[in-house]
């Protein structure tokens, strides 16, 4: 992902006699779609070995659009992260083995509000890449176990279990915008979430979020600039 967008960001500031101010001062919209998400996780005494699982996010956004290819975008969304464990060997309260093919599910359910510059070529079908930092806060923690056509849930109290409920990274996408008509426009959008805060606060442990989004989004235009030929 930071190669792709270090490489479209040279095609993006070379190409200037492509380049398309925008038209509208704001846009406001909704966005989502499914998600890849798992987790980096370090253990000093166990052995992991995360697998990625699909979740999904949506929320709300704003753009505040400068004069020339440059906007500043926000909003607020939630968003499900984390990972899945194959081929694990559950117990019970008492030491005993439970199943030998049991699949472990452990779901975060986020708010996550980024701030990204973004960048657009085109005239009228633009192309984009935006980048920055994000900040989540930690709603819920869900783990699901599924063994011999069974599933258990459980909630895990998040103050006992000591997890950090604020996450911190940097995003970073790239997409293709196309206008209907005079004040819509959908997007498509590919978006990585990397997560730099350990939200584990254990010092046997570390966690990591990793997530990459393909979100789908309409927006509507606000308050038009003036042509300048």
């Amino acid at each position: 992902m930071k190669n792709i967008l270090i490489a479209l960001s040279f095609v993006f500031f070379g190409t200037t006699t492509s380049l398309h101010a925008q038209n509208s001062m704001f846009d406001l919209g909704l966005e989502g779609g499914p998600n890849l998400s798992t987790m980096l996780i370090s253990s000093t005494l166990f052995d992991f070995d995360p697998q990625p699982e699909i979740f999904g996010s949506g929320g709300f956004i704003f753009q505040y659009n400068f004069k020339n290819f440059l906007s500043l975008k926000t909003g607020i969304s939630y968003q499900r992260k984390g990972y899945q464990l194959k081929d694990i060997t559950p117990v019970d309260q008492n030491g005993n083995i439970l199943s030998t093919t049991a699949t472990s599910s452990s779901r975060l359910d986020y708010l996550t509000f980024p701030i990204l510059v973004k960048a657009s070529i085109g005239k009228k079908v633009n192309f984009f890449v935006n980048a920055g930092p994000y900040i989540g806060y930690l709603l819920q923690k869900t783990d699901r176990l599924k063994y011999d056509g069974s599933t258990t849930t459980s909630k895990d109290d998040l103050s006992i279990n000591g997890m950090n409920r604020w996450d911190f990274g940097v995003a970073g996408g790239i997409g293709i915008a196309i206008p209907i008509r005079t004040f819509w426009v959908i997007s498509i959008e590919a978006r990585n979430y990397s997560g730099l805060l350990d939200i584990a606060q254990s010092s046997n442990t570390k966690w990591l979020t990793n997530t990459t989004d393909l979100r789908v989004g309409v927006a509507y235009k606000l308050g038009f600039y003036k042509d300048e030929e």
